[in-house]
Formats: structure tokens, C-alpha cells, sequence
């Protein structure tokens, strides 16, 4: 049984997405590389189809790459997209066992991120048990050397919104809360794909948002110290200690 959420049923549609403005896998990539400073062997949490994977390996190409993903349709595109340049594994974080220590590993939305609101930055996650992301971050701990980094990357709070894409389908996102105590916000996130009114593809999703103290808290168990920010602020960066 998965422990994280999949993004089965809008892989078709997925990348048509995220490369209209959704995410800015350009910047994130001049970001990640902007502190790599060596650190060549690097895992990606929740790689998607590949596309942060495409733009990393063009600056550093040198790059030994492994990606992780719990989604097989999302990894089937990534194989197509990137060939024999990375390492791909369909597993799911929390108790993924890839028997091998990276130098970073970085998280842009398919696993962890940082949530902004306000001046807090929270940690969104799939789902909303706060112990099992706990284990999950001891579990990526033991797949980070001594001295080795974790990037995770700044978003902005959840919202409802709607984008024209091509071929006349329009994306919108519903976000409604579930419930919120001292610790955590839960959310259902649903996504919605388009054409004249009728639904090509749906996906509803339970997403969690650690509060900022309970996140620093389960960092520092999993081994984790909060170093700072990119020049960009593109990521929030922890060193495995």
C-alpha cells in the first residue's frame, strides 16, 4: 500500500502543466546547481517526469543522478525524456532502500516542500501523518553522507485558481481545508483538466502542512540542521549532521 500520494489519473496531462508557468524547472535547476560545489551524486525526491532531472543535467552533466517516484506512469515519460543519463527507481520515500549514500537530495514537490505563509514556512507533505513523514525523513537521512544536503524547495500557501493551457483545456485547483490543530493543517487539493466543460482528467489529493515548529522539530530527530537559503530562494537548505 502506497504511502504517498500518486498522480496516476493526471499524467497525461501533467507535464502540459507544469511547463506553462507552474513550475520554473529552469531556475530550480540554476538554483540546486548553484550549491552543488562538487556534491555530483544526487538523488531526486519525487522525480516526476524527469523535467527538474532534464535541466540539472544540462548545466552539470557530469551529474550522477538517481530519481525516485511512486507514480510508474509519471516514470515511464521520465525513462522516455532522459534515457540511460539517470538512475530511476519506483519507490516510495518513506521506506525506499536504494542501498547507496548521496551527496544531496532534493525535494521539489513530489515528496516535500516548504510551504510560505506568511512569514512561516511550513512543511507540506502528502498526506497528513506526522510520524510517518518523520520516519520517512530518518529513512532519507540514512541515504545522505556525513556533510550531505537536503534542498527543499520554497512554494507559496495553497489556492483555488484557474490556467488556460493549449488545445483549448483549461487546469483548475480547488483547495478546501480539513482540518487544523498546533501542529498540522490538512487540505484536500483537487485538480481539474478541461475542455468546453467537460473533465478530461481529475485527481484529489490529501495534502499536509507541518507547522513551522513541529518541522524543525522532525528535522533535527531525522539528523537534519537548517543551513539557509539559496541566493534565489528557490530552496531551503539542511545538512545531514
Amino acid at each position: 500500500m502506497a504511502t504517498m500520494n500518486q498522480y496516476t489519473d493526471i499524467t497525461d496531462y501533467y507535464d502540459l502543466l507544469v511547463t506553462q508557468g507552474y513550475y520554473n524547472y529552469q531556475g530550480m535547476a540554476e538554483a540546486v546547481y548553484s550549491v552543488m560545489q562538487g556534491r555530483e551524486k544526487v538523488l531526486d525526491l519525487g522525480v516526476g517526469t524527469g523535467l527538474l532531472a532534464e535541466e540539472l543535467l544540462k548545466l552539470a552533466p557530469e551529474c550522477e543522478f538517481t530519481g525516485v517516484d511512486i507514480t510508474a506512469s509519471m516514470l515511464e515519460i521520465a525513462r522516455e525524456r532522459l534515457g540511460e543519463n539517470v538512475k530511476l527507481v519506483e519507490a516510495d520515500v518513506i521506506k525506499m532502500d536504494l542501498q547507496e549514500t548521496f551527496d544531496m537530495a532534493i525535494s521539489s514537490g513530489g515528496v516535500w516542500i516548504i510551504s510560505q505563509r506568511g512569514d512561516k514556512n511550513n512543511l507540506g507533505t502528502h498526506g497528513g501523518d506526522i510520524e510517518l513523514h518523520l520516519q520517512g525523513l530518518i529513512n532519507l537521512a540514512k541515504h545522505i553522507r556525513q556533510d550531505g544536503l537536503v534542498l527543499l524547495n520554497l512554494q507559496a500557501d495553497q489556492a483555488n485558481k484557474e490556467t488556460n493551457l493549449p488545445d483549448g483545456i483549461v487546469y483548475s485547483q480547488e483547495v478546501k481545508k480539513i482540518s487544523e490543530d498546533e501542529e498540522n493543517e490538512l487540505i484536500e487539493k483537487s485538480y481539474f483538466f478541461k475542455r468546453n466543460g467537460e473533465i478530461l482528467a481529475q485527481q484529489h489529493l490529501i495534502l499536509g502542512f507541518i507547522k513551522e515548529w513541529k518541522k524543525e522539530e522532525l528535522m533535527e530527530k531525522a539528523g537534519f540542521a537548517f543551513v539557509g537559503a539559496d541566493q534565489n530562494q528557490k530552496f531551503h537548505i539542511y545538512k545531514r549532521i
